[in-house]
C-alpha cells in the first residue's frame, strides 16, 4: 500500500496526467501542501488545481494509505458532485487497490478497509446516515449553506478528529467569506487561509481570453478567488453614455426574443446577437396581458421590421415559469408561444433557472469586459430595460420583499439576463436545446 499521500498528489497512474511543475512548485500551493492545519480554506481560482491536489488527490492518497476509514468528497448537489469528481476519482483509485466501486452509491471500497464517499449535500441524510467520518473535502462550498458544515460535517468529524478542507471560488461576501476571514485572522492553530491566482499557474493566452470574455468583478472572482461585493447596483457596469444608442436592424443575422412571464407588467425583448455583441432592438410591454395578447403584438413587430415571417427566430426566457405556470385549462406560457409561431421556424433553447449571481454576472459581462470592451447595445426606445441597469440591486433580486416595494422592476433585465447567461456563460456548461 501506498505509505504518503502525497505520492498520489502529483504522480498518477499512467492513464492521468501530472501536476505541471509551474503549480506543484508554486509557493502558496506547496505552502497549503505541506500545512499541518486541520482545516483549511482554499479560494484560489478557476482553474487553478485547488479541487485536483486539495480535493480528489489528497482524498484518494488518504484513503490509500489509512485502513478502515471513511472519507468524504462533498458538493453542492449529487448531480454536481458527481459531474466534477467521480470519473476521476475513479481513475485515481489503482485497481490493485479497489475491491469495489458502487455507481449507485458513488462510493470506493477499498482492499484496505477504507472507503471514499461523493456526497451531494442536497440530501444530507446519506452523509448523516453513517456513524463516523474520518475527514473530506467540500468542494464549492459558496454555493452551499451555511449550515452544511456548522450542524453537519463539523459535528460528525469531532469523533474522529478528522480533517476538512473548505475548496472553491468565492460567491461574494457570504458564510464561506466569514469562514476564510476566520481560518486567516483568528489564529487558531487547526485553521489557515489559502489563496493564489490562476494566472500564475494557467497558460497567459487562456487568462487573456477569460479577460476578454468577463467583467473585471467576475474576473477577480473567477480568477484571482477574491472575496467581491455584491452589494448595491446589480449591473455595475452599466452606462447610459456607453451603452444606450441607437440599434438597427441587420437581416443577416437571427432576431432573439427574450421573455419574462410577469403579467403586469409583462416585458418581452427584441434583440440581434451580431457575432458577440448584443444589439437590443426594442422591448414590448403590456400591463394586465397574457400570452396570446404579447405573441399577437410580437409578431406584428417582427413583420413590420422584417417584412415576413421567414427571418430565422429564436426564444429565450423563464423556463420555470412558463413551464409551470398555466394560463389556461389545458396549455403553459410556452406551449402558447410554439403554438402561435408554428410556421414561423422558431426554435426554443431553454433551461433550468440559473443562479441569480451567474446571471448577473453573464449579463455584467457583456457590459463592460476586464479590457474594458462594450459588447451590448440598448435602444434608447427600451425604457424598462434602461431603468433596471440604472435601478436594480441585488437586494431586489435576492429578495421577494424588496423587489415587492417597486414591482416594475427586474422584469425587463431577468428576460435578457436568461438569454445570456443561457449563450454566454461565465462557466460553460453543455445544455440541451429543448
Amino acid at each position: 500500500m501506498i505509505q504518503n499521500s502525497q505520492t498520489l498528489l502529483k504522480l498518477l497512474p499512467e492513464r492521468l496526467w501530472t501536476i505541471p511543475d509551474r503549480a506543484w512548485l508554486h509557493k502558496e500551493i506547496k505552502r497549503a501542501r505541506e500545512s499541518k492545519a486541520r482545516f483549511k480554506t482554499i479560494h484560489a481560482g478557476r482553474r487553478s488545481y485547488k479541487s485536483e491536489i486539495f480535493g480528489r488527490r489528497w482524498l484518494v492518497g488518504k484513503c490509500l494509505e489509512n485502513q478502515n476509514q471513511a472519507w468524504f468528497y462533498g458538493g453542492p448537489t449529487y448531480r454536481q458532485v458527481k459531474m466534477i469528481a467521480w470519473n476521476a476519482i475513479k481513475l485515481l483509485s489503482p485497481t490493485w487497490a479497489v475491491k469495489n466501486i458502487s455507481e449507485t452509491e458513488l462510493r470506493i471500497d477499498y482492499k484496505n478497509g477504507s472507503e471514499l464517499w461523493l456526497i451531494g449535500f442536497d440530501k444530507r441524510q446519506r452523509f448523516e446516515g453513517k456513524e463516523i467520518w474520518h475527514g473530506g473535502a467540500i468542494d464549492e462550498y459558496a454555493q452551499m449553506e451555511k449550515e452544511v458544515w456548522d450542524n453537519t460535517v463539523e459535528p460528525a468529524l469531532r469523533d474522529s478528529g478528522g480533517p476538512c478542507n473548505f475548496i472553491g471560488k468565492p460567491e461574494g461576501k457570504n458564510h464561506y467569506f466569514e469562514l476564510s476571514q476566520y481560518a486567516l485572522k483568528s489564529g487558531d492553530p487547526e485553521w489557515d487561509d489559502f489563496c493564489w491566482w490562476t494566472e500564475d499557474v494557467l497558460d497567459p493566452i487562456e487568462i487573456e481570453k477569460a479577460r476578454a470574455r468577463l467583467d473585471e468583478r467576475t474576473f477577480l472572482q473567477e480568477y484571482h478567488g477574491d472575496f467581491v461585493s455584491y452589494e448595491g447596483r446589480a449591473y455595475i457596469y452599466y452606462s447610459s453614455d456607453a451603452h444606450r444608442k441607437p440599434q438597427s436592424f441587420d437581416p443577416k443575422y437571427p432576431i432573439t426574443v427574450c421573455c419574462d412571464f410577469n403579467l403586469d407588467p409583462c416585458i418581452w425583448l427584441v434583440l440581434q446577437d451580431k457575432n458577440g455583441f448584443i444589439s437590443i432592438l426594442e422591448e414590448i410591454k403590456q400591463r394586465q396581458t397574457d400570452i396570446w395578447r404579447m405573441c399577437n403584438t410580437l409578431k406584428e413587430r417582427l413583420i413590420s421590421r422584417v417584412g415576413h415571417d421567414k427571418q430565422t427566430l429564436y426564444f429565450y426566457g423563464d423556463f420555470e415559469h412558463g413551464k409551470t405556470r398555466s394560463v389556461s385549462a389545458t396549455n403553459t406560457s410556452w406551449q402558447i408561444i410554439r403554438d402561435e409561431f408554428k410556421g414561423w421556424g422558431a426554435e426554443f433553447r431553454l433551461k433550468t433557472h440559473p443562479r441569480i449571481v451567474d446571471r448577473v454576472n453573464s449579463v455584467n459581462s457583456k457590459l463592460r469586459t476586464a479590457k474594458g470592451e462594450a459588447k451590448l447595445g440598448l435602444d434608447p426606445s427600451c425604457i424598462e430595460l434602461h431603468k433596471d441597469f440604472e435601478m436594480v440591486d441585488m437586494g431586489m433580486l435576492q429578495s421577494i420583499s424588496e423587489k415587492g416595494k417597486n414591482p416594475d422592476r427586474t422584469h425587463a433585465s431577468d428576460a435578457l439576463g436568461y438569454f445570456i447567461e443561457f449563450e454566454y456563460p461565465v462557466i460553460r456548461i453543455e445544455t440541451s436545446v429543448m
